[in-house]
């Protein structure tokens, strides 16, 4: 009986891990096929429309994964002319980070 259990539990347990390294490997390919939408774009486009500084906006789009120095430059060129906007300019930023990006990830 003691055997069963033991062979029970090292089951259950090998389970867990391959479940575990799963979703790593899952997590690891979404960020490089570029499909994983990072929260920071969102917060990034809500400040971007309530009219914070470019240089706030910066900051956040710092952390973003995807996008780099020059990307940042292109999607606050792309987004600022439509600042005055009724949504401040929400969906413009977002559509330039998809433009930055080559792919429609962000919605």
């Amino acid at each position: 009986m003691d055997e069963l259990l033991r062979n029970d539990g090292l089951i259950s347990i090998m389970l867990v891990l391959l479940y575990a390294i799963k979703k790593i490997y899952d997590n690891i390919y979404l960020q490089r096929a570029g499909l994983y939408e990072d929260d920071n774009v969102y917060k990034a486009a809500e400040e971007f429309a309530q009219g914070v500084p470019s240089n706030d906006v910066r900051g956040i789009l710092s952390n973003c994964f995807d996008i780099d120095d020059k990307g940042m430059e292109k999607i606050l060129s792309l987004a600022l002319p439509h600042r005055t906007q009724k949504d401040g300019g929400y969906h413009a930023f977002i559509k330039a980070v998809n433009k930055v990006l080559g792919e429609d990830v962000y919605s």
